[in-house]
């Protein structure tokens, strides 16, 4: 078995471990499904620091406070 032969199972066997991972945390309803859960939510979710989709100027932004909000619904301009 040469290496690249060694290379490709070893990728299979990775893919089928992500299928079967996938297919026991969508049940969620063993240990075990939830344990696949937090391992797949771990390996996905993207430090916010490497996220190129996050704005500081969105994330930094403060909203509308009530009174503003409703002003703004009641079409008052100022």
């Amino acid at each position: 078995m040469s290496v690249s032969d060694k290379d490709i199972r070893k990728k299979e066997r990775s893919a089928r471990l992500m299928v079967w991972m996938a297919a026991r945390s969508s049940r969620n309803q063993t240990f075990i499904d939830r344990l696949c859960r937090a391992l797949i939510v771990r390996a996905t979710t993207v430090a916010p620091e490497d996220d190129f989709m996050r704005d500081p100027l969105i994330d930094n932004d403060e909203g509308f406070d009530p009174d503003e909000l409703d002003r703004y619904q009641r079409g008052e301009t100022a």
